[in-house]
């Protein structure tokens, strides 16, 4: 017993590569994550647009609060509605009226606009907060015995209701999340496994070519792919009650853009990985950065804005960009564009890769 032991602990520790991805990538994934999310006092600040249409003292009071406690963006009220609608920026837009100023010190109520995006649930919450907090404040510096002079009317940009359930949130993301596990390691273990067993060299020798019996695998994997997500987003619908959106083949369509790129992930993983016991600490460990960056456990906003630029290179993000505007926001197809442009530019250009990487080693091996 003590001679295998001893054997084995020789082979892990003669392999660098596991080592490697077994320390050092978990090290770096929770290093970054924790110093992003958990490193500043208070977590990452909500921005948040406001439209000054007032210009008077009170509407200055009122951004000095709300920058306390938030970053405040000061736009005209196109440009605010650009940014909740359109960019995605902050949950919401506050629309400051033009007699603020003049009713406040008489004690008459006035009704500000909110401009909101409800897909961006936990955000928005935290920005209704910090409004009754600004008012509570306001009201504290003047009489803290006056009725109620600041009256919200809601107004969401992006959809028909005003909040989304925690189900809604979270399970488009976790479903992908899933997704990303039986892809990546379904992808990338049949590649070691058919080297193992000696088929692959097999089929290697047939005259169809090395690039059209890797497609030929990877087609399979995605066709199981999609059938998972699918099933997954459908279970989501029928149990806990998540829309999948008004248009279903654009759904389709950002299905198969998501497992294409997945896929396409799988194929590098099998490529960089020398053996079998490489594939668990490089896959599991670029699931879960592309989960963090990629905004599938919480929204992307709420992450600090050196996060929000780089989770652009993760793929991941264009798929939850493209799925809140389906599920959480009512769109269609034209929304797709810019999401599944990104999501099919990865695809090819990762399996280009992996091919090419792949028959480098084959003739490398040979």
């Amino acid at each position: 017993m003590i001679a295998v032991f001893l054997k084995d602990l020789r082979l892990i520790l003669r392999d660098r590569t596991l080592l490697v991805f077994t320390l050092v990538l978990p090290v770096i994934v929770i290093s970054i994550f924790a110093s992003a999310l958990l490193g500043g006092r208070g977590g990452p600040r909500v921005t948040m647009a406001v439209v000054d249409e007032d210009r008077g003292p009170v509407a200055r009071q009122v951004i000095q609060a709300l920058g306390e406690y938030a970053t405040v963006v000061e736009l005209e009220r196109d440009a605010a509605v650009r940014f909740v609608r359109d960019l995605s920026r902050g949950p919401a837009a506050i629309v400051l009226p033009g007699q603020l100023s003049d009713n406040y010190p008489r004690g008459i109520p006035t009704e500000i606009e909110l401009l909101t995006d409800p897909a961006d649930e936990r955000s928005l919450r935290t920005a209704k907060l910090l409004l009754l907090l600004m008012e509570k404040k306001l009201a504290s510096d003047t009489d803290p015995f006056a009725p109620q002079l600041i009256v919200v009317r809601e107004e969401n940009l992006t959809g028909n209701q005003l909040s989304v359930t925690p189900f809604q949130q979270n399970l488009p993301g976790f479903s992908i999340m899933f997704a990303l596990v039986g892809v990546i390691f379904s992808t990338s273990l049949s590649l070691h496994d058919e080297r193992a067993g000696g088929t692959l060299a097999r089929l290697l020798v047939a005259p169809t070519g090395m690039t059209r019996i890797l497609l030929g695998k990877l087609a399979s994997r995605f066709l199981v792919g999609v059938i998972q997500l699918a099933f997954l987003l459908v279970w989501s619908h029928l149990v806990f009650g998540v829309p999948l959106g008004n248009a279903p083949v654009a759904l389709a369509v950002l299905i198969c853009a998501v497992i294409l790129a997945t896929v396409a992930t799988g194929l590098l993983v099998g490529v960089f990985t020398r053996t079998r016991a490489q594939v668990q600490p490089l896959g599991l460990g670029l699931v879960v950065l592309l989960s963090g960056l990629g905004g599938l456990w919480w929204p992307e906003s709420t992450q600090p804005y050196w996060m929000q630029v780089a989770s652009s290179v993760a793929y991941t993000s264009w798929a939850m960009s493209g799925m809140n505007d389906l599920v959480l926001r009512g769109r269609g197809l034209e929304a797709l564009v810019q999401p599944v442009g990104a999501l099919v530019a990865y695809a090819l250009a990762a399996t280009a890769l992996g091919i090419g990487l792949f028959r480098r080693r084959q003739q490398g091996a040979a």
